[in-house]
């Protein structure tokens, strides 16, 4: 019979409790009542708040971590991608022509061919660019549109082109770039804004489908043992889904959102951020701990692989990038983004930047500290997205305005080769600079950008901490983490930047019970293990949305 004041509806023993509390208190138990830790301790203690209908569960030295939070995660994208013809294993044009032969109907059912995940180092037909006519051939009548696998360019085939209306004589849109050839033609590839020229012309997925594909996204994130996400990229449309998810009760991920409504394009203007700031009234907070308004995401430049990130020095091939903000030079781009920044924050509205280039980081901390200046926000909690390159002076601008960095630690793997081909490899090794950020006093937290990257967190914690998982994934020393760092990373600190790090990312008495079960400590298991830790278990707010 049960010694405590409350009883316990379930009760894990017998096992190895990270809690990550910031005393880097370990304990062998812990007891979840509704949707909240109860207790968390020794066995005897703990096991003094089960009664008769307490479950029990014995964990045999298995290692609880709070639930995992990936702080930049696309998930309707993600979920959606199983829709599109998978291209993240292509690695030459002989395959690509055989995955492209052999896709199904496209959205709604009809002709348009979707692919996703292409990569150019991958294929070396593509060197020096890609171009339509690499896809013509096996793509026959078909509309073809397939996403880079940064989804920030798309290469499109000559009848996606004529459909779309795309000619020598289209101009480029503000933002964004319609790569030609020497003659003047398109190539397909377009770049940033310009996507969308083809992209409005595909159908949209069924209610029904985009809901099913979100499930089940969810229900692959909960396997990895996520409980918890930032999508970035949230437009109105996608946000009534999430709202429609939420009444029907069928998330199994809590979903903090950064809302975009120029999406596909990233390029914004301040008169539409402050048109659609003044129809929404929406300021972050808003919403509950299942989804709520976290922000909003701009986009400062492109990214380095099209050498559209904005840099201080020129890429290996030259030229330096570019803001994608609207303006008819660099000096209008800029004041555009300091415009839509305050805009933003004075709304009340988090924000996130998207900055991968040195120069547009910069730029962004002089909007972000220009407006907290002239209006003070003491817990805004802004952040750069990705911060893949910074100049070592950024830190300490960073620290001093509270600005906090999400960085993208399963790049370091996936997109080595087009990101030394594009930058070099020394630039390359110093991205994402998440040890001497911490060192500095800036916030950080991790993130997969999936679809970009599988969402497994474990290969980040293995690549920060000097586990390199594939070539051009190394870490200098100085730039490395320790375990409970990165552990961190994924959980307390993510936390930190939804407000919710006093409810959730740690293992403590009152905070949301979501919890993760692994079948090895990750904080002592050898580095070639620690990427084969395997969730066995995965509550959140103590309902099991995965066992095994």
């Amino acid at each position: 019979m049960t010694t405590a004041t409350t009883q316990a509806d379930l009760v894990l023993h017998g096992g190895n409790v990270v809690t990550l509390d910031g005393a880097s208190r370990t304990a062998t138990a812990v007891a979840v009542a509704g949707d909240r830790i109860l207790a968390v301790g020794d066995d005897r203690h703990v096991r003094s708040f089960a009664g008769p209908s307490t479950s029990t569960l014995d964990l045999d030295g298995r290692t609880v971590l709070p639930g995992i939070n990936d702080a930049h995660l696309h998930l309707a994208m993600f979920g959606l991608s199983g829709y599109a013809v998978d291209l993240n294993g292509v690695d030459s044009l002989a395959a690509l022509h055989i995955a492209l032969a052999g896709a199904g109907a496209g959205p709604g059912g009809g002709d348009w061919l979707v692919g996703e995940g292409w990569r150019e180092a991958n294929i070396a037909e593509f060197d020096p660019t890609p171009h339509r006519t690499h896809l013509d051939p096996a793509t026959g009548g078909r509309p073809a549109v397939l996403h880079h696998a940064s989804r920030h360019s798309v290469l499109v085939n000559t009848v996606a082109l004529e459909l779309a209306g795309i000619t020598r004589d289209t101009p480029d849109p503000q933002g964004g770039v319609i790569v030609r050839d020497p003659s003047g033609e398109p190539t397909g590839l377009l770049l940033e804004a310009a996507k969308d020229l083809v992209t409005r012309y595909v159908p949209e997925h069924s209610e029904e489908e985009r809901l099913d594909a979100i499930v089940s996204a969810m229900s692959t994130l909960n396997s990895l043992g996520i409980t918890s996400v930032t999508d970035p990229i949230v437009w109105p449309g996608l946000l009534r889904d999430y709202i429609t998810l939420r009444r029907q009760g069928r998330m199994t991920v809590r979903v903090n959102t950064l809302l975009h409504w120029d999406w596909p394009s990233p390029s914004s203007t301040s008169e539409g951020l402050a048109r659609a700031l003044s129809y929404a009234g929406l300021s972050t907070g808003l919403g509950d701990d299942w989804l709520r308004v976290g922000g909003c995401k701009l986009f400062a430049d492109g990214v380095p692989t099209q050498c559209t990130a904005w840099l201080h020095q020129p890429y290996p091939e030259g030229g330096t990038g570019h803001l994608v903000t609207h303006g008819d030079d660099e000096e209008a781009r800029y004041d555009e983004l300091m415009r839509m920044i305050e805009l933003a924050h004075r709304n009340r509205l988090q924000v996130q930047v998207h900055v991968t280039g040195d120069r547009a980081a910069d730029a962004a901390i002089d909007g972000l500290a220009r407006a907290l200046k002239a209006d003070p926000w003491p817990d805004a909690r802004h952040a750069l997205i990705h911060g893949t390159l910074l100049t070592e002076d950024s830190y300490a601008r960073l620290a001093e305005h509270g600005i906090g960095v999400i960085t993208s630690s399963l790049m370091k793997s996936h997109s080595g080769a087009s990101m030394t081909r594009s930058i070099g490899a020394g630039r390359w090794s110093r991205a994402f600079p998440a040890g001497a950020l911490l060192a500095a006093g800036v916030h950080v937290a991790d993130s997969s950008d999936a679809p970009v990257c599988f969402p497994d967190w474990r290969r980040g914690v293995a690549t920060f901490t000097g586990s390199p998982p594939g070539p051009y994934a190394d870490v200098p020393d100085d730039l490395r983490l320790t375990r409970e760092q990165a552990l961190r990373l994924w959980t307390t600190d993510a936390a930190h930047f939804e407000h919710a790090d006093d409810r959730k990312g740690a293992i403590v008495p009152g905070y949301l019970a979501d919890l993760v079960v692994l079948d090895g400590d990750a904080m002592t298991v050898d580095a070639g293990r620690l990427q084969t830790l395997t969730p066995t278990l995965t509550l959140v707010g103590g309902r099991a949305v995965h066992s095994q």
